[in-house]
Parts: C-alpha cells; structure tokens; sequence
C-alpha cells in the first residue's frame, strides 16, 4: 500500500485426485492346497481396498494384494476389488480363481479272462484335473494307448500279461492296480490215442494230449 506492503500466511492447496487402476488382478490356475494371492495396483487419493468374491465383501481383506492360504475347490470363482477413495471408486476387473485338484482313480481296471480272437478292453475311471493317460503292459509303454480305456483287438495268447495305467495331471499323477489279461485257448488235440490189440486179461489204457483252456 502507499505506506508499506504486508505478505499474508502461507496456505496449501492439496490436489486430490481419483482412484486409477495401473495394474489389474491377474487370472490364476493353481493345484489344491498351495496359496493363491490377487494383487492390483493404484493411484489416488485417501484408498482403501476391500476385495470381493462373486460380488460379496471379504471380511478382511483390505489390503492391495489378498491370499487364500491352502486353496480348496470351494475357493474357485471370480474376485474383485473396489478401491474407493477421497475423490471417488473404481472397480478392478474380475479374476478368477481355477482350482486344480491331483488325479485320484475311483473305479480300477479289472482282471480278464478271455478266450483268444475276442476284443479285451480295460477301463479306469478317475477324478480330479487330468492331463494325459498312459497304458502299460508288463511295465513296458504301450504306443498310442493314451485314454482312459484300453482295448486290444482279436486277442491272442502273446497279448496275456499284467497291465496298468499312470493318469497324470498339472498337481501329481495316479498309478493303478495291476490288471491280469488271461487269454484262453481253443483244445487241440496234439497226440491222438491209438488202436490197441491186446490179449484178453490185460489192461487196455487209450490216452490223449491236448493243448488249450
């Protein structure tokens, strides 16, 4: 002024700006029994972070990253997190949560008895998250016997022997029982019984030899 100048207080003008999200909850596919964290990334002002499963809160989870610690197939859906802030809300996209679970069989391949130049078929049923079957006779890969039953055409007595399946999936694998393949075979005769001439009051014996079942 015209007799001398005066400066006022310093004041402070604080920006608050509205939550953004920098960085998503990913998708996860994990086995049972390992700990599964979603984390998101953000900016903004005054945020807190309550995740969601299918909609609903969680208690307790509030925080930028949530784990389920020991996952179980009951912890499988779709999560999400509303971040809320001074300025406003934003919501995350929805993650989902994929539990796979280790291959259990639930019903083995059964012992066969047949006769030769009929179809053998083994069976296995399993549960669980499954990858891949593999046929084994005697221990030994069977080429292209990769489904979870196995047939062999027009049986002969060469296919008898033990077989078994190993199911393996992304969290562990599963052998089953051994299962016997017997192979019967049609009688023939290899040596006939002969003619006997033979005097009387002796002992007269026919006798035969066959292979077969």
């Amino acid at each position: 002024g015209t007799c001398g100048t005066v400066t006022s207080n310093t004041v402070t003008l604080t920006v608050q700006t509205p939550p953004v999200i920098t960085d998503q909850p990913d998708n996860l596919t994990q086995c049972e029994g390992t700990n599964a964290t979603f984390s998101v990334t953000a900016t903004g002002t005054g945020l807190t972070y309550p995740w969601r499963k299918g909609g609903a809160n969680i208690g307790g989870a509030t925080n930028t990253s949530f784990t389920i610690n020991n996952i179980a197939p009951s912890d499988a859906g779709n999560y999400d997190v509303v971040i809320t802030g001074t300025c406003g809300t934003v919501t995350s996209i929805t993650a989902s949560l994929t539990v796979q679970t280790a291959p259990v069989i639930t019903d083995q391949p059964d012992d066969l008895a047949q006769c030769q130049g009929t179809n053998a078929t083994f069976n296995v049923t399993a549960s669980g998250t499954i990858s891949t079957y593999q046929w084994y006779k005697n221990s030994v890969i069977i080429g292209g016997a990769t489904s979870s039953g196995y047939t062999i055409n027009n049986i002969a007595p060469s296919d008898a022997g033990n077989y078994h399946v190993v199911i393996t999936g992304p969290c562990g694998t599963a052998t089953s029982n051994i299962a016997v393949l017997t192979v019967q075979t049609p009688p023939v005769i290899t040596d006939q019984h002969d003619n006997l001439t033979q005097c009387e009051g002796t002992d007269a014996t026919f006798s035969v030899t066959a292979t077969g079942t």
